[in-house]
């Protein structure tokens, strides 16, 4: 259950990343979410220039990476969806 007033999917993004033990990529992000390529992207924009993410290139790859902003934010979120589901 998603919170009214949060967008489903932004917030899902933001939450995956929280997962650590897998290293994410744009198309790894876009598939665990059901996002296309592009709304993954846009997204992801949004996202670095509100410095809640930041990219690690690899080779041609960009590995997308919490900032410890990023970190606050969504461990934020995912005690307000807590919240809201007990």
């Amino acid at each position: 259950m998603i919170i009214p007033f949060i967008r489903e999917r932004p917030a899902a993004l933001i939450l995956i990343l929280r997962d650590a033990t897998k290293e994410w990529y744009i198309s790894s992000i876009s598939r665990e979410t059901g996002l296309t390529y592009l709304h993954t992207l846009n997204l992801l924009s949004k996202f670095y220039n509100l410095g809640l993410i930041d990219y690690k290139v690899e080779g041609r790859k960009k590995k997308v990476i919490l900032t410890e902003k990023g970190k606050i934010v969504s461990s934020q979120l995912s005690q307000l969806m807590s919240t809201f589901t007990e």
